[in-house]
């Protein structure tokens, strides 16, 4: 696939970074969105990337190239030429069928029509489309100008070239893609909801309190604790993800209560000043945990610091056995991937090996007598352990 011109639909947060992104790979890339004013707040988004990167030792030569890669427009026609199209709009379902509908229409014949969606199904949004051949996922992850991982999804009328073209597109922007089949928040995000999920149901039991969860993660093998995420992300974020999944998977991803709970009291996180954690207005680095949180933390009456921090990661690993059972990606990119995508220092498998899989297996068993759903053992876990294995690769 020869690039000319890359094209991103899409100018906010991620559509801003992904396009820094393709400049970066010194590949020309037309900006576009509906109105001047979200082009514009594109750019200072784009501009601010580049300072920072300024700050960090880019020579002001670079910049200046990678300012002039990038153009924009609110002319649908102005990206009738691109050789490859990037779809970054929010993820509602009709703005995606008017968007993608109307990219289909002007764009030439063949060329490839790749979205940044995060939850929405691959096959449905290539409907909207005449070319569902060439539609397909390619989840990037934030920032995007930073990140190496990228999800690549095909839905299920994609064929092989387009496959291909996307994972050879991805690799020219210096990234780590990796091959996901179609499912639910696709890999990293779907494992990512059990841990994180399980913190919170940890914090309820009283096995720890915030800081002591986050801290006990972070020592044993993640950059960042729980927490500390679910503030960064949004806790309003974290429960629409969270009831998504309940819906696609059932019991398993059972939402906990207390997060419920968050959302219901505007505590969102760094955003509304207060979440787990509680900000400074000014700063907005943290001053302490929520003095408000027990109020909400259903049985947490006293806590007392119990918490093994593979029981957290269990859930994890269970459901990358299922991920491997259904076929989602190879065994040896599930690793690389949850790694990539979320700075693990080990990934769900390898824990698994360095647990035991034997160990993980008469955990589980007695977890899930104990709690049901959440940890019923994935048969292919069992096969490993009956078969004897120690790792899986």
């Amino acid at each position: 696939m020869t690039l000319n011109t890359v094209a991103v639909v899409g100018a906010g947060t991620m559509g801003s970074s992904i396009a820094l992104a393709v400049a970066m790979s010194d590949l020309p890339v037309v900006l576009k969105d509906v109105d001047s004013k979200a082009v514009d707040n594109g750019i200072k988004r784009i501009e601010k990337m580049i300072a920072s990167q300024v700050r960090k030792g880019l020579s002001e030569s670079d910049a200046e190239k990678r300012r002039a890669l990038i153009t924009t427009t609110t002319d649908v026609k102005d990206i009738a030429d691109a050789s490859f199209v990037i779809e970054v709009v929010p993820e509602q379902l009709h703005i995606k069928e008017a968007v993608l509908s109307e990219l289909d229409r002007v764009l030439k014949p063949g060329v490839i029509i790749a979205t940044n969606t995060s939850s929405l199904p691959i096959s449905q949004l290539a409907r909207f489309t005449k070319r569902p051949d060439k539609v397909v996922g390619l989840h990037f992850f934030n920032p995007a100008h930073l990140m190496k991982l990228v999800e690549v999804i095909p839905g299920l009328d994609t064929d092989e070239v387009t496959v291909e073209a996307a994972m050879d597109f991805a690799r020219k922007l210096g990234k780590m893609p990796v091959r996901v089949e179609e499912c639910a928040s696709f890999l990293v995000n779907r494992l990512l909801g059990r841990y994180m999920n399980e913190s919170l149901f940890c914090l309820e039991e009283g096995l720890g309190n915030v800081e002591q969860i986050d801290q006990a993660v972070c020592d044993y093998v993640m950059p960042v604790g729980p927490f500390t995420l679910r503030d960064m992300n949004g806790c309003d974020i974290g429960l629409a993800v969270a009831r998504f999944n309940f819906q696609e998977y059932g019991p398993r991803y059972a939402v906990p209560g207390v997060l419920e709970s968050m959302v219901a009291n505007n505590w969102l996180g760094q955003k509304t000043g207060r979440g787990f954690y509680t900000y400074d207005a000014e700063t907005k680095k943290k001053s302490g945990i929520n003095p408000e949180l027990p109020s909400v933390v259903k049985g947490n009456a006293s806590v007392n610091g119990s918490l093994n921090p593979e029981r957290l990661f269990l859930p994890m690993i269970n459901e990358a056995f299922l991920a491997l059972q259904e076929k989602i990606c190879r065994a040896e990119d599930l690793d690389p991937a949850l790694k990539a995508g979320l700075g693990m220092r080990k990934g769900p498998l390898e824990l698994a090996g360095d647990m035991g899989l034997d160990n993980c297996l008469t955990q589980m068993e007695s977890l899930f007598e104990k709690y049901g759903e959440r940890f019923r053992p994935a048969p292919l876990l069992k096969r490993y352990v009956f078969a004897g294995h120690t790792k899986v690769i």
